[in-house]
């Protein structure tokens, strides 16, 4: 794994207990796709397809995480949040390990990036997806929003 991605991995062990409960582990990572995978069994549902829940959350983070990684390889200091999301679950997922994919063109994050150093803030638009025995079985649309970093309080 490179530095960038176990920054990533690092994120999710660190801050988002469902990541782990869940999984959720990042599998491939070339700049330009970012994959998330996560096992069935923790995620079945009575169905013995994967919960529609675990679902949306590989499928965002998927989304998320790739902003993540941009951001961070850009050394861009800010804070990152999920603006808006929609899903269409299209098959049901009985992989025994299914993955969340989302890809970037060349330039998707120059003009974000650039936003985000004039303003102050930017948004962006992604989508991934997952797959079921070759077919489109989740596809997820999300905007994504980078502001300035915050200070976090440490709860009492």
């Amino acid at each position: 794994m490179q530095p960038i991605e176990q920054r990533l991995t690092s994120f999710f062990q660190q801050h988002l207990p469902l990541a782990q409960e869940i999984g959720m582990e990042v599998s491939y990572y070339d700049g330009r796709r970012l994959q998330l995978s996560a096992p069935l069994s923790p995620n079945i549902n009575d169905k013995f397809t994967a919960f529609g829940g675990s679902l949306y959350c590989l499928a965002v983070m998927s989304c998320w995480g790739m902003v993540y990684l941009q951001t961070e390889a850009a050394e861009v200091d800010c804070n990152l949040v999920v603006s808006r999301g929609e899903i269409d679950y299209l098959r049901p997922v009985s992989e025994q390990v299914f993955s969340a994919v989302c890809d970037i063109e060349e330039g998707d994050f120059e003009m974000f990036l650039a936003d985000f150093k004039q303003k102050g803030k930017a948004k962006i638009t992604l989508s991934s997806t997952i797959l079921a025995e070759g077919k489109v079985a989740v596809s997820f649309k999300g905007e994504y929003a980078i502001l300035p970093p915050v200070v976090l309080r440490e709860k009492n």
